[in-house]
């Protein structure tokens, strides 16, 4: 009795560990959503019943931003190689990228703004401003951290003694 106890709280043990903690579909990605929403649901002081209407179709929203994403990634990238390959780039090729680089830009720029439009259902209008400020105070909030984490310097470590001299 006592080993089948032993064997299925090893099982157990094995089969909960968690799953990947960084990179693409990892933890670390549905942590930073979490906390965006979280965030979000904060600062615009959403009702329940606000938040269960918008992040369904926010989350629409990103998908469709993440493909034009992707776009621009692909393009880069067919020129990177061409690069890589020693291949000659000429003006007319920088041309051509700057102009599909244009049009991915007013698409995503359309798609923002076609999208925070819809919202004016969900949210009222100063939510919907505070929405659209939403992303830039985000990303001050981040580098304020960054800033704060890395004036403190590295934690130090406690699991070694001082050093004799």
């Amino acid at each position: 009795m006592n080993k089948i106890v032993i064997i299925l709280m090893s099982f157990s043990i094995i089969f909960c560990q968690p799953g990947k903690a960084r990179g693409p579909g990892g933890q670390y990605e549905n942590r930073m959503e979490m906390m965006m929403v979280w965030k979000l649901t904060d600062y615009l002081n959403l009702s329940e019943q606000q938040a269960e209407k918008l992040f369904p179709r926010m989350r629409k929203h990103r998908v469709e931003i993440g493909k034009y994403h992707k776009n621009e990634k692909e393009l880069f990238d067919s020129y990177l190689s061409k690069i890589k390959k020693g291949e000659k780039v000429s003006q007319t090729d920088v041309n051509s990228m700057l102009k599909k680089m244009e049009t991915f830009s007013q698409e995503k720029s359309n798609s923002r703004i076609k999208f925070i439009r819809s919202t004016s259902d969900i949210l009222d209008p100063k939510q919907q401003i505070m929405f659209m400020s939403f992303e830039p105070y985000m990303k001050e909030e981040a580098q304020k951290g960054m800033k704060e984490r890395f004036r403190k310097g590295p934690t130090p470590r406690m699991d070694k003694g001082k050093r004799r001299r």
